[in-house]
């Protein structure tokens, strides 16, 4: 994981790489290669801005994940709060909501919307299908404004399919997805430990 100068934190696959100017608490814009997720920091009045192949993704404060597949494949997932996708050569802009992915493909601007998994307002859940670890306790995260900490190494199969319900505690949640993908936790110093 890396944290930017203004909080966000950012986590990067290998060979992903990120860039961003000495300004950049000034105006927060990162230009990223490669497969990333962000949980940005919200500043009231600040965007983030992220820029991938001929195209940018403007934030207040969310969690998303940029996947750089090929040259033909971007895609955009919004995990919480709001973001806006814009297409530079045609100025399409996208306002997506959370389990929304947007697929695009810079070579011709085409873009496509998908849901990705069901967050359910009505019934009071969150549901999830093979959500990976990493973006999932980002959502815990903000969810409960608490500070869940990932320590090991986590495979793809490190995912979790299930629900969170509104009412549920904190603890139950960590409970929760420890006892299902097999993991242990602990709490250190107001911050809850997860490990394999």
């Amino acid at each position: 994981m890396y944290i930017l100068p203004d909080s966000t934190k950012v986590w990067m696959e290998p060979g992903s790489s990120i860039k961003y100017a000495k300004a950049f608490n000034q105006k927060r814009e990162v230009w990223l290669e490669g497969n990333s997720f962000f949980e940005v920091y919200k500043q009231e009045g600040s965007f983030f801005q992220v820029h991938i192949n001929k195209a940018f993704i403007e934030v207040k404060g969310t969690c998303f994940q940029i996947q750089q597949t090929n040259a033909e494949r971007n895609e955009i997932t919004l995990f919480h709060g709001k973001i806006e996708f814009n297409v530079e050569s045609t100025g399409e802009k996208i306002v997506m909501s959370p389990a929304q992915k947007v697929m695009y493909n810079p070579n011709n601007a085409q873009t496509q919307v998908e849901n990705i998994m069901n967050i359910n307002w009505k019934d009071g859940r969150y549901n999830f299908k093979d959500t990976p670890l990493p973006q999932l306790i980002s959502i815990v995260n903000q969810i409960y404004q608490s500070n869940i900490i990932l320590v090991g190494k986590f495979t793809e199969q490190s995912s979790f399919t299930g629900s969170i319900r509104y009412d549920e505690s904190l603890n139950d949640v960590i409970e929760k997805l420890c006892f299902s993908l097999n993991l242990t936790y602990k709490n250190q110093n107001n911050e809850i430990v997860i490990y394999n």
